[in-house]
């Protein structure tokens, strides 16, 4: 691993954790809730520090003024819309190159185990992290396994996922919490960040990253919840506490709630 990729990894994991702060979901969802207005939801975060924000690298380009304190994760892939045929088709929208020309730090893409694209989208995760690594910059995997193989989330599933994710150069994988979280992390050389999912109650959110990190996740990377929460900077404090400071939900949830 280059000393550059070494870097900016310890930058994004400054104590071994990290919350990243996902607003990426306009490549497939289009101006949903929470973040029409981009520049606004990132004058509303940042205040709040998280370690990073993950954003395509046009959207970089657009609001730099605001990222110059921030780790910034580029999503480089999206062509699997919620409105396409298939959403698990999601292929390239940047190089690595052009990300690192608009300011990112890392980069990150979608692989869907267990769908009809699975062998493609382990292909893409591969050349991207060989590009990258010429470039020393970190790559994140997302790693969501689909039917119609994998018609439930377990903790098999995810480390199945997980485990290739870094046999093909992912540094960072980001994947599903499932019950038995401890073989993930176990079974995956690389630090794994939960994400959020769908949107939940935010007791229910707290909870289950308070889990995932007792179960040895090197933090999580939260969109929605965080984004369609009234007090979105509040949620990052939250998330904050139990990521770094290793507190319960309940005391995150009591300092600022």
């Amino acid at each position: 691993m280059s000393s550059g990729k070494r870097l900016r990894l310890k930058r994004l994991f400054r104590d071994g954790r990290a919350l990243i702060v996902a607003l990426d979901h306009g490549r497939r969802h289009g101006p949903l809730p929470g973040i029409e207005d981009l520049g606004s939801t990132l004058r509303a975060i940042l205040p709040a520090r998280p370690d990073a924000v993950m954003l395509t690298p046009s959207m970089v380009e657009r609001y730099w003024e605001l990222l110059s304190d921030v780790f910034v994760v580029a999503r480089i892939d999206g062509t699997g819309t919620v409105r396409s045929t298939d959403e698990t088709d999601d292929r390239l929208i940047s190089t690595v190159e052009r990300a690192v020309r608009a300011g990112a730090d890392a980069v990150s893409v979608m692989v869907y185990p267990g769908s009809a694209h699975e062998q493609a989208l382990w292909e893409k995760l591969a050349r991207v992290a060989e590009e990258a690594e010429l470039l020393g910059v970190p790559v994140m995997a997302e790693v969501v396994p689909k039917p119609p193989v994998f018609r439930t989330i377990t903790s098999d599933a995810v480390a199945y996922g997980a485990r290739i994710a870094a046999e093909l150069g992912a540094d960072i994988v980001k994947t599903v919490y499932a019950e038995g979280f401890e073989e993930v992390i176990r079974s995956t050389p690389v630090p794994v960040v939960v994400l959020g999912g769908v949107k939940q109650q935010l007791k229910e959110l707290l909870a289950m990253v308070e889990r995932a990190v007792r179960a040895g996740a090197a933090g999580a990377a939260i969109g929605r919840n965080i984004f369609q929460h009234e007090k979105p900077a509040l949620v990052v404090k939250m998330l904050q506490v139990i990521i770094h400071e290793g507190e319960s939900a309940e005391v995150a949830y009591a300092k600022y709630s």
